[in-house]
């Protein structure tokens, strides 16, 4: 491959960008994993429904999550610092409907399932397939989105083997073990 047929990089800064619809119908093929970020509002739980939440490093344990601008979850995460990565299991398909942007009140949101805290106060679902706790240690702000490197404080693992909630092509699914004999 001859690497200067290619154009200069500030030649592709300055190019159209993607067309907005051909990039949401490729991310609908990008399969993730479901959970519900949460923090508090002074005294009043806030969360939101994310896909993009991943490993960040395991040495010191960091994840990293994507949060929207838009709405109080963002604002609040940013002034308290803390939040709780609540990984969804497939039972929690109404849980994940009402975080996602369905026009209802944080007080109805968290009126469904049974919500404790651990050490950071950040509200968690104490049914999760598996919580991280974390303090928020770094963010990056870029355009309609922030980057929120949280530290892991504290884990729970559900010790019931429960199936995943995953979102893949514009809807709630699971994925299955595969059958004995079949390859994965």
């Amino acid at each position: 491959m001859n690497m200067t047929s290619f154009p200069p990089i500030q030649a592709l800064r300055h190019a159209a960008s993607l067309p907005v619809a051909d990039f949401r119908l490729a991310m609908r093929r990008l399969v993730g994993a479901v959970s519900i970020v949460t923090t508090i509002d002074g005294e009043t739980p806030v969360g939101l429904t994310a896909t993009a939440v991943t490993a960040f490093s395991a040495e010191p344990a960091r994840l990293l999550a994507c949060i929207n601008l838009k709405g109080t979850t963002f604002r609040a995460i940013a002034e308290s610092r803390r939040m709780a990565v609540n990984l969804l299991a497939v039972h929690h398909t109404e849980l994940a409907q009402k975080f996602g942007g369905a026009p209802v009140s944080h007080e109805e949101r968290f009126g469904l399932g049974q919500w404790g805290s651990l050490v950071t106060g950040a509200p968690i679902l104490n049914d999760a397939l598996v919580v991280f706790d974390c303090v928020v240690d770094e963010m990056m702000v870029a355009h309609s989105h922030a980057v929120m490197i949280g530290e892991i404080k504290s884990v729970r693992l559900n010790p019931n083997p429960l199936a995943p909630l995953v979102y893949a092509d514009g809807a709630f699914t699971t994925i299955s073990p595969p059958h004995p004999g079949e390859q994965p």
